[in-house]
């Protein structure tokens, strides 16, 4: 009966600490930042970082997504904001471009052509602003470490925040992908035309 007992007991308490590390339990914060010539604001829902690195002129963003994934990693979003939104400029850091139906894998880009890579197009919509991404999967290394990556642009006006995931998830675990949450993340973003600065602030869940 003790040995019974105290096995539940332990199991409440690691059932608990995991409950209380999930992303949902976690309050959404909005921050807001400046790279370059964008200013935005975006819902973080994991208790990340943003920061940013004002000589190389981008921002990274970095959270545990899924603290309760088999293989734990760490999730980065680097962020670049590009003066010249054009169909070049475009397709070299997202890999998209424009079709009469909307933004789509540019063939010219050489990621479909790249064999067992999976690539795949993921549109994003937010408020003011249109944009996507394409998924590519690693194609060598060591099979067990080999993982998806991301990469996106966001276009407003004349400007492109565009950036890169560099690891979403393992190939050998894409149960575990977060990539749906960091799509989430992307369509959070709001431009902010006043320049002023705005601290980082908990906003109420959907």
């Amino acid at each position: 009966m003790i040995s019974r007992f105290f096995i539940v007991s332990i199991f409440t308490i690691v059932t608990t600490i995991l409950w209380a590390k999930t992303p949902e339990n976690i309050k959404a914060i909005e921050k807001e930042i400046t790279v370059a010539g964008c200013r935005f604001k975006m819902i973080d829902r994991y208790n990340g970082t943003l920061t940013v690195y004002e000589e190389q002129n981008n921002a990274n963003y970095h959270a545990v997504v899924n603290p309760t994934a088999r293989r734990t990693f760490d999730t980065w979003i680097q962020f670049s904001c590009e003066s010249a939104a054009d169909a070049k400029t475009i397709s070299l850091l997202s890999g998209m471009r424009m079709t009469p139906k909307g933004w789509a894998i540019d063939p010219q880009s050489g990621y479909p052509a790249i064999k067992g890579a999976h690539t795949k197009f993921h549109a994003l919509h937010g408020k003011g602003w249109h944009g996507g991404g394409v998924s590519m999967d690693d194609t060598d290394g060591d099979e067990t470490r080999r993982v998806r990556g991301y990469g996106f642009c966001i276009i407003h006006e004349q400007v492109a925040l565009c950036g890169t995931v560099r690891h979403v998830g393992y190939l050998q675990h894409l149960n575990e992908s977060v990539l749906p949450q960091v799509i989430k993340m992307l369509n959070s973003i709001e431009f902010v035309d006043d320049p002023s600065a705005t601290p980082a602030r908990p906003v109420s869940s959907p």
